[in-house]
């Protein structure tokens, strides 16, 4: 955020915060309730003025979605120092008119370079003064006195006034179950929703297949009149999450725990860091060790058929380990001389590789590409790559689902790089969600037919649902999200950013507790993955040795009615048909 070329532009004014409506639980410490209310604007973009009694009322002319910050309303909170682990609430009072109105609410350092020490939350607020309860989870420390609690409202066309904003900290370990705040849903979220029953009906018609299986006895003829029971052991489809080489080869209780949940529910995963750049510089600190676990972990998977994606080669933001690298020429054959070690130190134990990360990136951060010297080094990355596997090749950016600048730029990029000859078989969309923006199931599948006009396969790569403690809205939206988009068929795979909250970067949006006990929304992965979406049956051969089922492609257990078990098998609608010898 610059507010202070802003301020440079309009000047600051201010007002006492006046009483509110929601009672405040008990047990926090209020910060800045001395402090004002600040307007910073653009008078190339919005307006301001005062509001009868106090407050701002901001009139948006020409919105900028990257550049919030040009029409902001800010509180300082000079206060005490904010640590990872304690809980801010602010609650605040605003009103607005536009078409679906919104104003984005960020806990920050008040100066540069505007460190958030939690995540942004997205305020709706209506057309009449409401106080909109607002919960931030401290993720960044801020220094004693120098934190700040602002509202941009420049991304829409639209007139915001906020009269008041009350702030209160709450210390490490608060229970915030009962905290006021804003109660979220999304459209098609009604049990009896019909794009749900639609999207069902397609996942049996298309997911599923007609298979046939020939058992042979003992001499070579047909095991006749046999009883099979056939178990799909791995999803052809990549239903799995971000994990890490440690706890796949660590001994430990959490490791076999973290194990068994990957083993009976995954079919795909991915590193959420070994792959990366970092740590595989020549002459890095453990770096022989970290490749050695990486092989045992590829090990795991492989004997287990779980398939990984690779990610990521090159990413367009400046990824914090560069962050103090200026040279050009370094950051190149940085990102070049790694991603030819870590491709053939992969080889085909991927599947896939995320080739670019982040190539258009959220707001406000620096891509790589736009400095002097780097301006083509995701070609670059993309010509080694094409030069060393043929994998396919995956981009991978978040906010796809949002309409706004992010998607629009990542269908634009994907259309250069096409025009420029570089073949692109995949988009990976992230996929991290909030609840205060919750495209609807039917939404969801409107962008993926608009992304399946210029990419063959698409794949949900880190899907992750943060909310204000409401698990029902967050298991809700992680089934319909899966759901939908097994029902397309451009997906091949939905992969979540994690699962357990002992190893988690948002641990909020984690599947399984610390200690193990499931939330909801991991009793949403039990259920679909681990029963609904599966098959199992017994089957009879006939004379032919044959027993034919319907099911879904992918790994199967056989077992003969004598319990003897027999070889695990693969099915697919390419290849439906298998012989195996006799168990």
């Amino acid at each position: 955020m610059k507010a202070a070329t802003v301020l440079g532009i309009l000047g600051l004014f201010g007002f006492t915060l006046r009483a509110a409506d929601i009672a405040v639980p008990p047990g926090g410490t209020a910060l800045g309730e001395s402090g004002e209310l600040k307007v910073f604007v653009d008078p190339a973009h919005a307006a301001a003025s005062r509001i009868e009694g106090g407050g701002w009322k901001i009139g948006v002319s020409k919105p900028d979605e990257s550049r919030g910050y040009l029409a902001q309303v800010t509180l300082d909170c000079p206060a005490p120092a904010l640590a990872p682990g304690e809980t801010v609430l602010a609650l605040v009072k605003a009103r607005a008119t536009g078409d679906r109105p919104s104003v984005v609410a960020k806990l920050q350092l008040a100066g540069a370079p505007y460190t958030a020490a939690a995540d942004t939350i997205t305020l709706e607020p209506g057309a009449a003064f409401q106080e909109l309860p607002v919960v931030f989870r401290i993720t960044e420390a801020i220094p004693k006195g120098a934190a700040a609690l602002t509202f941009l409202c420049a991304g829409k066309l639209q007139t915001v006034e906020i009269s008041s904003a009350r702030v209160f900290l709450y210390p490490a370990g608060t229970d915030t179950s009962n905290f006021p705040r804003i109660r979220r849903t999304y459209a098609g979220r009604e049990a009896d929703a019909p794009w749900r029953k639609a999207a069902l009906e397609r996942i049996e018609r298309e997911r599923k297949a007609d298979f046939s299986i020939r058992v042979m006895g003992t001499g070579g003829k047909p095991l006749a009149n046999a009883k099979l029971t056939l178990k799909l052991r791995r999803h052809a489809f990549g239903f799995g999450s971000a994990v890490t080489a440690e706890l796949l080869t660590a001994d430990s209780d959490d490791a076999r725990r973290y194990r068994g949940i990957v083993d009976r529910l995954f079919s795909q995963v991915v590193f959420e860091n070994d792959l990366k750049d970092f740590g595989w510089e020549p002459g890095a600190a453990g770096k022989e060790e970290h490749k050695q676990r990486l092989d045992r972990a590829f090990d795991w998977l492989a004997e287990r058929k779980i398939s990984v994606r690779g990610h990521y080669l090159m990413q367009g933001a400046v990824p914090p380990n560069l962050a103090d690298t200026t040279d050009a020429e370094t950051i190149r054959r940085h990102f070049l001389d790694t991603a030819k070690e870590r491709i053939d130190f992969a080889r085909d134990r991927v599947c896939e590789w995320d080739v670019i990360n982040h190539p258009v990136a959220w707001s406000g951060a620096e891509l790589l590409t736009k400095r002097p010297g780097l301006e083509h080094l995701d070609r670059e990355t993309y010509t080694l790559t094409r030069g060393r596997t043929s994998l396919p090749f995956f981009v991978n950016e978040d906010q796809l689902f949002r309409p706004g600048r992010q998607a629009d730029e990542t269908f634009a990029y994907l259309e250069a790089l096409q025009r420029d000859g570089f073949r692109i078989d995949g988009l990976g969309n992230q996929a991290h969600f909030d609840e205060s923006f919750l495209p609807s199931p039917e939404e969801l599948l409107a962008v993926t037919d608009c992304f399946g006009a210029i990419v063959p396969r698409q794949a949900v790569t880190e899907y992750d649902i943060v909310t204000q403690a409401d698990e029902e809205l967050a298991a809700d939206y992680t089934r319909d999200a899966l759901i939908a988009c097994f029902s397309h068929p451009a997906y091949s795979s939905f992969l979540l950013w994690g699962f357990w909250e002992g190893r988690h970067w948002k641990p909020e949006a984690a599947s399984w507790n610390r200690d193990w006990s499931i939330r909801k929304r991991g009793e949403v992965l039990e259920e679909w993955l681990g029963r609904r979406w599966t098959t199992a049956l017994t089957v009879t051969t006939g004379d032919d040795g044959v027993a034919r089922w319907r099911g879904f492609p992918g790994e199967y257990d056989l077992t003969t009615g004598t319990g003897e078990k027999g070889r695990p098998f693969a099915v697919s609608k390419a290849l439906p048909d298998v012989t195996v010898g006799k168990p």
